[in-house]
């Protein structure tokens, strides 16, 4: 008897384990509608700038240039995709960096995907990305960021959490190693109005 639940014990311990193994993987968002909803309730979107100095992790782009970035997240289509876009330049107004991209819920793996390019100091930059970690407890999105520059493909690591309805702090660092080239980035203007995704796009897994 003390054998047969001892057995028990090991096969729901190792069930557990896996799903649980499971759940760390699959770490997206359940919806399209919770991912719109979760920037719109922590105020991701608008228009937000950082500034600092660029460093050489970026394959475009060349360290020690003092910059001043702007990024803008809205929804787009009707709330049925993202969008995002970024400015850099020096203080003279030279373009360091400059792009755009699209985010939006893929059918066929029930997950958002992610597609951005534009270039860097004059060259073509593409990539793509899929998230990693989603955590609106903590405000938090990971994605794994796939690029191509200058005739190399690199992967990313991108960490973004909005630390309050007027800030957020981002961070990339390759997944090879490296620094991180982190920014804290202040919102311009007033805080957008909350965006619901209408009942019509809401979907599940």
């Amino acid at each position: 008897m003390s054998s047969y639940l001892l057995r028990c014990s090991l096969v729901l311990a190792l069930s557990v384990s896996s799903f649980l193994s499971v759940s760390a993987e699959n770490s997206g968002p359940a919806s399209w509608s919770e991912f719109v909803e979760f920037h719109a309730d922590s105020r991701a979107f608008g228009t937000f700038q950082a500034k600092g100095v660029t460093k050489g992790m970026w394959e475009g782009i060349a360290e020690g240039q003092a910059y001043t970035a702007t990024y803008t997240l809205e929804p787009a289509e009707g709330g049925k995709s993202i969008r995002a876009s970024h400015r850099m330049e020096t203080e003279s107004g030279e373009v360091i960096s400059i792009g755009t991209g699209l985010q939006y819920w893929d059918d066929s793996t029930n997950s958002v995907l992610s597609s951005y390019s534009g270039f860097d100091q004059g060259k073509v930059f593409t990539g793509s990305s899929s998230i990693k970690t989603f955590d609106p407890e903590s405000n938090l999105i990971e994605w794994v960021y796939t690029e191509t520059s200058h005739g190399k493909t690199t992967e990313y690591l991108q960490r973004i959490q909005q630390t309050s309805q007027n800030q957020k702090t981002q961070s990339a660092s390759k997944l090879g190693g490296g620094s991180a080239w982190d920014e804290t980035l202040n919102r311009v203007g007033s805080v957008r109005l909350k965006f619901r995704v209408r009942p019509i796009l809401r979907r599940n897994r």
